[in-house]
């Protein structure tokens, strides 16, 4: 094998690890309203509405808050629906 070759296959072998990085695509970033809280840290804050939260804690010592790292308007409860 001459060296050109050789030289591009190092190449080709070195890029193959880097491909998928480069071609995924961006994760978009959400903040939710609801957090949920246990002894220490800063909670959880993945949930959408209160009821996901309340059923993420359920049977545990963790409890639900509004999600403070947010700006005030985007902060306030939602009024509850009637069942």
């Amino acid at each position: 094998m001459d060296t050109k070759k050789m030289l591009l296959a190092a190449i080709c072998i070195a890029a193959t690890p880097v491909i998928p990085v480069l071609l995924a695509a961006p994760s978009l970033a959400r903040d939710y309203p609801f957090c949920r809280k246990g002894e220490a840290g800063p909670g959880d804050c993945r949930y959408e509405t209160l009821e996901q939260c309340q059923a993420a804690v359920s049977g545990t010592a963790a409890y639900c808050q509004p999600n403070y790292w947010l700006p005030p308007a985007s902060r306030e409860m939602p009024p509850r629906r009637a069942r």
